[in-house]
């Protein structure tokens, strides 16, 4: 068993363990939290790179929801580019599995001393942990390659922190989280059987695009990572809405459509299947033109020629991208696997990248 299956297979209780964890009072401060922001609610920015930035996405969408402001934005971006967008009402979330990531620690030594950021890290001696006003721990133990466990952590802790931010009860989450270990659990159980379908249905496409929406556009973000570290797959991320203004003229026979079409809980009552509909529409267009889906959706859709279709629980909090990205890991370990590759180990990339 590779390094990279072993730490895929610890997901379930590493989420038991933020889940006990943030299950707690007091596990988020309410003083110290909001201590770092003279206005209440605050203007959110969450900031990482690469999965910790794609682990935002589900949290950003509730504080929406709740018509609190907050943006997801890429750490070299904002800080070379966009540092005057934050104000003394901006409530800075920076998001590090190493706390030692290149433009998290440039952010922090560029930020006013006065304006004080809330980490989530998973190394608590880190850097970026020790010079926030509140370091939240990931508690994904020890991740040695391609992101996994830090991933699946950085979510369930950024939805608890949303929660905490619009001083709701996080019952919810708690709630919501035991769904997501027993579909993890239910899905590592059978992969025997889930997965070699898959692979042989995606059997080495020239190119892959992943799409979603909303909260689910953080399985198409992280996915097309994972795809891409692991397989060596040229994979693109889009959202579903985005690829119909042109990017639709590049279907063809030889490539990989991933869509992801669940249910928005978020969404008031009579809209939750909205996007969902919209999204399995355009499954359906690219397979019109010969292009071959692999659809993951909880809606009642019913086999079509060139679509794989692979049924989903409905999620609540747009936590859905900590099942299906199991889905995408699984896959793409065997992928690397089935070309002799070793799992999960960088060629070219660093563990911590330290170089901007």
């Amino acid at each position: 068993m590779s390094t990279l299956i072993e730490e895929i297979v610890q997901q379930p209780v590493a989420l038991a363990g933020v889940r006990k964890y943030y299950a707690s009072p007091g596990a988020i401060p309410t003083n110290a939290l909001r201590s770092l922001a003279p206005k209440w609610p605050p203007l959110v920015v969450f900031t990482g790179m690469g999965s910790s930035l794609c682990a935002a996405l589900p949290a950003q969408a509730y504080l929406t929801s709740q018509g609190i402001r907050a943006l997801t934005w890429e750490t070299a971006e904002l800080v070379h580019h966009h540092l005057k967008f934050i104000g003394p009402d901006t409530l800075v979330i920076v998001i590090s599995q190493s706390g030692e990531t290149a433009e998290a620690v440039r952010l922090i030594k560029e930020l006013p001393r006065k304006l004080k950021v809330l980490a989530v890290v998973n190394v608590e001696a880190s850097t970026l942990a020790r010079r926030a006003g509140l370091a939240l721990p990931m508690m994904a133990g020890r991740q040695s390659g391609v992101t996994t466990k830090t991933y699946m952590c950085s979510v369930a802790v950024l939805m608890y922190l949303a929660f905490a931010i619009a001083r709701q009860d996080a019952r919810m989450v708690t709630h919501c989280l035991r769904e997501v270990i027993e579909a993890q659990e239910n899905i590592l159980q059978r992969q025997d059987e889930l997965i070699p379908p898959t692979l042989e249905y995606f059997n080495h496409p020239t190119f892959t695009v992943f799409m979603s929406r909303g909260a689910d556009l953080a399985t198409a973000y992280q996915g097309a990572l994972t795809l891409t570290e692991l397989a060596r797959t040229p994979v693109e991320a889009v959202s579903a809405a985005q690829f119909r203004h042109g990017p639709i003229e590049i279907v063809n026979t030889g490539h990989r459509y991933i869509l992801i079409a669940r249910k928005d809980l978020l969404q008031p009552r009579g809209r939750v299947e909205t996007t969902a509909k919209l999204t399995e529409g355009l499954a359906e267009t690219i397979c019109d033109h010969g292009g071959r889906v692999m659809l993951f959706t909880d809606l009642q859709v019913k086999e079509a020629v060139n679509m794989r279709i692979i049924r989903v629980e409905t999620m609540r909090l747009g936590l859905g991208t900590l099942v299906d990205s199991l889905h995408i890991q699984l896959m793409a370990h065997e992928l690397a696997v089935r070309s002799q590759r070793e799992p999960g180990k960088f060629w070219i990339a660093e563990e911590v990248t330290r170089q901007e």
